[in-house]
């Protein structure tokens, strides 16, 4: 879409028209606080056949349909967010690109390492906009992170550990078909995609083991290792713990970083940076800002910025944890990326 002038965003008959497939509580949370004060973007209708009271409210108070089949999104639309099940992804933006809609994906991108490829290629090829809300990429503490390492500010790497704890254990999550994996796919994508993005690199193999689930129901998750070129990742994602725990630490030879989410904070990561004497040499608090990952897009969609993360770099994310499954299957060896 080309950039809209500061005359023609206040023009509600050339906003942005964005329907949402999947209005969960991470929508109502993260989304929807952006897409209903931002005044480019007119929401459209919502589509969520098993909608909560609090998605009812927010269709009714914007005045737009609330719809069970995805179709009604394509016809009412010029871009979506889709944030349904995991296992639902694909077919989702498949059939939004194929509508010729500009698509937002929330974590995981997709389960499959080929349905991303091809839907990175079907974007570029309608010349559509396309990103998958990575939203850790837009932390100040990740950004600074980012920064120094691209710097060399802890030397050459040596090791990273992530540590990710609690899942739910109710809901849509759960059902495998749905869920599509437990931990690994729900909170594992975001690892698979920040370790490399932070660092630069990509890994050259991966190998997993699967802490097994309750029968019928998705795994616990387990444990991914990762190898670089002069460094390891070794990634613990378990459904038990400490609740919503998360953090990263990247050991250099002259330094050490630590990512963390504070215990109890839905978003936002705080930062420190440790020099070679183990001496602090720069903190960022943690901000708990909303919808960077939103506004991104919807910058996008007026040609002013470049999507944070498009389909074709969501690739690796979706790759390393399908290497980390195959791996578990195959009596835990190392599997090529």
């Amino acid at each position: 879409m080309k950039a809209a002038t500061s005359e023609g965003r206040r023009e509600s008959a050339k906003r942005i028209r964005l329907g949402i497939v999947g209005c969960g509580a991470f929508v109502a949370l993260y989304h929807l606080p952006v897409l209903r004060e931002d005044p480019r973007v007119r929401l459209s209708v919502i589509c969520d056949p098993s909608p909560a009271e609090a998605t009812r409210r927010a269709a009714a108070e914007e005045g737009i349909p609330l719809v069970d089949s995805p179709e009604a999104v394509w016809e009412a639309c010029e871009a979506v967010l889709i944030s349904s099940p995991h296992g639902l992804h694909a077919q989702h933006a498949r059939a939004a690109l194929a509508a010729r809609r500009h698509v937002l994906v929330d974590k995981p991108f997709v389960l499959r390492s080929k349905d991303a490829h091809d839907l990175a290629a079907q974007a570029l090829l309608r010349g559509l906009v396309n990103a998958v809300a990575f939203n850790r990429r837009f932390d100040p503490g990740s950004l600074r992170a980012r920064a120094i390492l691209g710097s060399g500010g802890l030397g050459p790497l040596r090791h990273i550990e992530t540590v990710q704890l609690g899942y739910p254990r109710s809901g849509w999550v759960m059902d495998p078909a749905l869920g599509g994996g437990g931990p690994f796919v729900g909170r594992g994508a975001h690892m698979a995609d920040l370790v490399p993005w932070l660092t630069g690199q990509r890994p050259r193999r991966v190998k997993g083991r699967v802490v097994p689930g309750e029968p019928g129901r998705v795994d616990a998750g387990g444990f991914i290792e990762c190898e670089f070129d002069g460094f390891a990742c070794a990634m613990t994602i378990l459904a038990h713990g400490l609740d919503t725990w998360d953090e990263i630490r990247v050991f250099g030879e002259e330094g050490l970083i630590e990512l963390r989410r504070p215990v109890g904070w839905p978003l936002g990561w705080e930062m420190a940076w440790y020099g070679a004497r183990g001496q602090r040499v720069e903190t960022v608090a943690a901000d708990p800002a909303l919808g960077q990952a939103t506004r991104n897009f919807l910058d996008a969609l007026e040609g002013g910025a470049t999507p944070a993360c498009p389909f074709a770099d969501a690739w690796l994310s979706v790759r390393v944890i399908e290497a980390a499954y195959q791996s578990a299957g195959e009596s835990g060896g190392w599997i090529g990326i």
